[in-house]
């Protein structure tokens, strides 16, 4: 059996397990340390790659630092057919672009709690077309449902578990929402709001493993019933999850994917339940974070509607500038 000397002492070469450097100065060499690491608490990731599809999922921010965040989504989505029986060139079709411009401010609080607020504002425009007898357009500018939220890191990660966090989110109805008699139905698209108080808790985890993070969580809203348009109404309650991985890459460059479905319970009208009313959406995120300057992070984002209920895919663009 080979044996290696170190000075008076015989080490068995096949009983080594693990060696490590020895730094004269206590402080190992950054050159050599990995360029992206597991997520903790406080830890500042200017120096490391950005990890933006961990936020809401995770506590990123320590106490004292800020990030402000200014988003922009697009959705476009187009329904058409022929109609037979007037000839068949003629056609019904109905269109729908959505423009929404949210911003959002993160904080870092006491201990390891983070707290966010977002106020979205969105553009809206449609247009309905029968045949060649006549063309509607509708279009409006309004802000959407203002949401707030905190998220307390609950246990860190370590060899045996995942890191563990809390969330709690609240949105309130300051968007627009209406029930259009049946002629009026092509506005729908106009509504930007759910309508209604919603308080949702829920528990997320992020399992790293240098340089690949898992990531998930799950949540339960609560809604508050309300009147609309002279119905007394209170929308499903929901039960939504996520599963998601992601790859620090370098110090300017992360990846990211999520897969993210929910269930909604039907919706009641005056006390009685409408069969059909719930839905069951389901669909796919990837995205891509780059770090622009030293505190900028530029993430765009494109989402797939794996089912009709999620509907169609759109496109999002995020910009992150974080403060001391």
């Amino acid at each position: 059996m080979q044996t290696i000397s170190f000075g008076t002492i015989d080490i068995h070469a096949d009983a080594i397990q693990a060696m490590t450097r020895i730094f004269e100065s206590g402080i190992k060499d950054e050159v050599n340390a990995p360029q992206a690491r597991s997520p903790s608490f406080g830890e500042d990731s200017i120096s490391k790659a950005p990890i933006d599809f961990l936020t809401g999922s995770t506590v990123l921010l320590a106490p004292g630092k800020m990030e402000l965040e200014f988003g922009l989504q697009y959705k476009h989505a187009r329904s058409s057919h022929s109609l037979m029986n007037v000839g068949y060139f003629q056609m019904s079709a109905q269109e729908a672009r959505q423009l929404e411009l949210a911003t959002t401010v993160r904080a870092g609080l006491w201990g390891d709690v983070e707290a966010w607020f977002t106020l979205p504002f969105t553009h809206t425009g449609i247009e309905q077309i029968s045949s060649s007898q006549y063309v509607r357009n509708a279009s409006q500018w309004a802000p959407g449902d203002v949401s707030a939220g905190l998220q307390y890191q609950w246990l860190e990660e370590n060899a045996e578990r995942p890191a563990l966090s809390l969330s709690l989110t609240l949105s309130a109805p300051t968007g627009k929402k209406h029930y259009y008699a049946p002629d009026d139905t092509w506005l729908d698209p106009l509504s930007n709001g759910t309508g209604h108080w919603s308080l949702a808790p829920g528990i997320a985890f992020v399992r790293s493993s240098d340089p690949g993070m898992l990531f998930g969580g799950v949540n339960y809203r609560f809604s508050r019933e309300r009147t609309i348009d002279g119905y007394r109404i209170h929308p499903g309650d929901g039960l939504s999850a996520y599963l998601g991985v992601g790859f620090a890459l370098n110090e300017r460059l992360s990846l990211g994917s999520r897969l993210s479905l929910a269930h909604y319970r039907n919706m009641q009208v005056d006390g009685q339940a409408v069969a059909g009313s719930g839905k069951d959406p389901l669909d796919l995120s990837l995205s891509v974070s780059y770090r622009l300057f030293e505190r900028w992070t530029l993430s765009p984002q494109v989402t797939f509607g794996l089912n009709e209920e999620a509907g169609p895919a759109y496109l999002s663009l995020r910009m992150n500038r974080r403060f001391q």
